[in-house]
């Protein structure tokens, strides 16, 4: 079952498209590469590395690469290019997608 819940950006790894202080409402779900909770490149999605328990980031899905449930994989790249993503990390596994961001509901 799919949770909605609002986030604040910290930071200017998204910008221009985000900028600190924008609150975004993302989808909260188990994402897959196919069904109805399907990430597409080009997807904001919201992450949690399992190196980094609690800490989440916001990036742009760049590449899938298809495998069976448990080697799915992502490549995600910050909006702005100074930003960390998968550049430094690598391919994540699709598991580390926590939510998928809708919009944004407010800049402060």
């Amino acid at each position: 079952m799919a949770k909605y819940a609002s986030m604040v950006i910290e930071g200017d790894s998204m910008e221009p498209t985000y900028s600190a202080g924008d609150w975004l409402m993302g989808r909260w779900a188990n994402y897959k590469l196919t069904g109805w909770n399907k990430v597409n490149v080009g997807d904001v999605v919201v992450i949690e590395r399992d190196e980094q328990p609690g800490i989440f980031y916001v990036k742009r899905i760049t590449e899938l690469r298809a495998g069976g449930t448990e080697s799915a994989a992502i490549y995600l790249r910050s909006d702005n290019d100074a930003g960390t993503d998968s550049r430094q990390w690598g391919w994540l596994a699709i598991s580390c997608v926590r939510a998928k961001i809708q919009f944004r509901m407010k800049r402060s």
